[in-house]
């Protein structure tokens, strides 16, 4: 039996080792203010979080 070499693929382009792995975003998302759940909401996010 004859060891039949596979023909490799076009590799694909390797980016640049200089450029920068994290980009800073153009435009800053703004904090949303989230308001403080009630008791009853608080209750089934409890409750709720044990079910898939």
């Amino acid at each position: 039996m004859s060891v039949i070499p596979f023909r490799r693929g076009v590799a694909a382009p390797v980016a640049p080792e200089t450029a920068p792995y994290y980009k800073a975003d153009a435009t800053p998302v703004p904090v949303r203010t989230l308001r403080p759940l009630t008791a009853i909401e608080q209750m089934y996010a409890y409750w709720g979080s044990d079910r898939d």
